[in-house]
């Protein structure tokens, strides 16, 4: 049972951790990782107040215990040169790690590591910062490059990328760039594609931080020397290269379509619980409705899917998904807007039934409690809808024509008129007197009105 001392203690323990230590907390509980420190830290604090878990509670511990041993080890490393510290029985070593390791990437199937991850070391006074590193390719390297560089498809399938993330780190990490990063090959400058929130000095390129590729850069056969231009503002990165394959969509949906889909007996028990009702509630559940509609491509779904941690019965277009986060990788559910990433993404084979049974212009159905299913049909109220519209409109119409007519009168009409006579009266008197005019009168004064 979770007490609310231990919240209030773990609430504490929070008050000292670093982005990367609530990264890694929130990376434990399927959560989000991206956004500022203020947003990760109201997140975590989010999960001790309305889903504490002992599961978390042990992650917090955890961390902060190794952030202590952290904090005494380079303590002590600072007044003797030489001293062994025991490793607390609470924190595993299998889970503190010499090096980061680099989350893996859906799109980029990792074939080789040609550098490991290596600390980004500050070589000289001021912010900015030059890193250099030396990389060769075996002869099976090569092979691959070279096979890939004269394929007849014209795309390179191989690439050499440079990955950047933090080096502080006792999990895994997505990838960072540093502030005001600038990558070269053999003194050849390679695009680096990232956007800034803001022109202050020392602000981290946004999320999300793609591999860099530098294959077309590289010789073939002999040794390839790139350079790392960094901002040192405090933080400490590590700097990989890996050759690697890059993975296309529609391998992706094969993947899903092989390996990832739900048995139908599963499926209906979930939409069964559903449609349990509670014996304490005086509202019982006899139907659930389900659009059949992507909530991202705004079309029919193809390839019905949600992640496997979601609740909900809503699903979205596998394809439409994977073309999101190719293009954009956030991984973010866009029902419930939980972290979904691709490894956890499940075909709802019930749906896939539904979609091949109803017809094409059915856009919701309703699970009833029998277990069975029916379409929804909105046309009639559509129809409805229009008519009344259509009904309305002609009757303010009709209003505004009436009520104009009802507010003018003859009284109205001779005092315009007047007016008018009275103006151009004024005008003629005015040009006879200049002599533009000789001779006006009543018979005149009459044509004048007539014709204006």
């Amino acid at each position: 049972m979770i007490m609310s001392t231990d919240v209030s203690e773990a609430t504490v323990m929070l008050e000292a951790f670093r982005v990367t230590e609530l990264r890694l907390l929130l990376s434990r509980m399927g959560k989000s990782k991206s956004g500022l420190k203020k947003e990760l830290m109201a997140r975590v604090r989010d999960l001790l107040r309305n889903d504490c878990s002992a599961e978390l509670l042990s992650a917090v511990r955890e961390l902060h215990t190794h952030r202590q041993v952290s904090k005494n080890t380079r303590r002590s490393s600072k007044s003797s040169p030489v001293q062994i510290i025991s490793m607390p029985e609470c924190v595993s070593p299998a889970s503190v790690c010499s090096e980061p390791q680099m989350i893996k990437l859906p799109f980029y199937q990792t074939l080789d590591t040609l550098l490991p991850p290596t600390p980004l070391v500050r070589t000289c006074e001021g912010i900015m910062q030059n890193s250099d590193f030396l990389i060769h390719l075996n002869a099976n390297q090569q092979a691959q490059i070279q096979k890939s560089r004269t394929s007849k498809s014209g795309s390179t399938s191989l690439q050499v990328v440079i990955r950047i993330c933090y080096s502080e780190s006792i999990g895994v990490e997505e990838d960072q760039y540093p502030p005001n990063i600038g990558v070269s090959v053999n003194h050849a400058n390679c695009p680096i594609q990232c956007s800034y929130s803001s022109n202050k000095m020392g602000t981290e390129p946004s999320r999300p931080c793609l591999p860099i590729d530098i294959t077309p850069e590289l010789y073939i056969t002999f040794t390839n020397r790139f350079s790392v231009v960094w901002g040192n503002f405090g933080k400490s990165y590590a700097v990989a290269v890996y050759l690697v394959r890059v993975v296309s969509c529609q391998e992706l949906l094969d993947q899903l379509l092989r390996a990832a889909v739900e048995p139908l007996e599963l499926c209906r028990r979930r939409v069964s619980e559903k449609l349990r009702s509670d014996p304490e509630s005086e509202v019982s559940t006899t139907g659930l409705q389900v659009s059949l509609m992507c909530p991202l491509a705004k079309l029919r779904v193809c390839v019905p899917c949600r992640a496997a941690g979601c609740a909900h019965l809503q699903c979205f277009d596998a394809s439409s998904y994977l073309q999101m986060n190719e293009r954009k990788p956030r991984w973010s559910c866009p029902v419930c807007h939980r972290f979904a990433p691709c490894d956890e993404l499940r075909i709802d084979s019930l749906l896939c039934e539904v979609l091949e049974r109803c017809g094409e212009d059915v856009e919701e159905i309703e699970f009833l409690s029998d277990s069975s299913w029916r379409a929804v049909r909105h046309e009639r109220d559509d129809r409805n809808k229009e008519s009344l519209l259509h009904k309305g409109y002609s009757q303010r119409v009709e209003s505004v024509v009436v009520d104009l007519t009802q507010c003018s009168s003859d009284d109205e009409e001779f005092q315009k008129e007047e007016s008018v006579s009275t103006h151009l009266e004024d005008k003629s008197v005015h040009f006879r007197k200049s002599g533009i005019v000789k001779t006006s009168g009543p018979k005149s004064r009459k044509k004048r009105v007539h014709n204006y």
